[in-house]
């Protein structure tokens, strides 16, 4: 029986952490997996509730308390930072407010089974979004490709072979931006479509504000890539255009440096003195 690990990072949406595992447990009733499940609870407001009646196929639910918000790119990174390596386990992350759809988690966890050494990332085909915010996602989508040279339609739903957790935690890159931080840590990375879903309970947090912090953090992994690009752009400005669009583009290449780096480590400053676990509790 093929062991499973599923982290979920929450954030007060307890309601929609309840029916994905309840869910997921219904999905894998005739199916030879066992499911752990790990939360990071990161630092809700609201008491933990969850609910593990009739949890067949959940071998077991923990949660890990942080001591603060850090938002949750860095709960992932927490998260994974206490899941042992295990060659015989598959590891999936994902959000768990139902926007990342559990009826394909099979499908995942097959395409790993056949092939143990990639990272494996559900690839966003459909976004349910308004229309500026997708318009908003394609622009990032640009820029982003632009400035790093990497295409990063994808969230944090993903699956591998826990035997690869090591090269993805060498460093710190997961906890500025998950997807960037697999990527830039690992080579052999996969994709496969699947369709966002709306989500379970409330509204989402996505919004303009939202995409632009969010869209600097998935650059600023790749803050070195940045460099060299913004500075053949300048030097093209430089031999090609005149002085006025030259200074332009030397202000834009130092705006966007500076941004990068001082963006990628601020991050490192949430661990500084600062123990981010505060708890463990078992509730299955």
């Amino acid at each position: 029986m093929k062991n499973i690990v599923i982290l979920l990072p929450v954030f007060n949406d307890w309601a929609s952490a309840n029916l994905l595992i309840k869910k997921i447990n219904h999905f894998f009733l005739n199916k030879n997996f066992l499911i752990n499940i790990l939360i990071v609870n990161d630092y809700s407001s609201n008491k933990i509730n969850l609910n593990k009646k009739n949890l067949r196929k959940i071998k077991s639910i923990k949660v890990l308390n942080l001591s603060k918000n850090v938002g949750s790119q860095t709960a992932i990174y927490v998260g994974l930072k206490r899941i042992k390596a295990d060659k015989k386990s598959i590891l999936i992350v994902m959000d768990s407010d139902g926007e990342d759809d559990y009826l394909k988690l099979k499908i995942l966890i097959q395409k790993i089974i056949d092939e143990d050494n990639i990272i494996l990332f559900a690839s966003r085909s459909k976004r349910l979004e308004p229309v500026y915010l997708r318009i908003l996602n394609q622009l990032r989508l640009i820029v982003t490709l632009i400035l790093t040279g990497k295409y990063l339609n994808m969230g944090n739903f993903s699956a591998f072979n826990l035997k690869n957790l090591k090269k993805l935690l060498k460093n710190r890159n997961i906890s500025l931006a998950y997807s960037s931080g697999v990527i830039k840590n690992f080579k052999k990375i996969k994709y496969h479509p699947i369709e966002k879903r709306k989500r379970y309970f409330g509204k989402s947090k996505v919004n303009t504000i939202f995409i632009l912090k969010h869209a600097i953090n998935l650059i600023s992994v790749f803050y070195k890539e940045v460099f060299f690009r913004t500075l053949l752009i300048f030097l093209f400005s430089a031999i090609f255009l005149n002085k006025v669009e030259t200074l332009i583009s030397f202000f834009c290449f130092l705006i966007i440096n500076l941004t990068t780096i001082t963006f990628y480590y601020i991050n490192f400053l949430k661990f500084l003195n600062f123990d981010l676990i505060k708890n463990i509790n078992k509730i299955k």
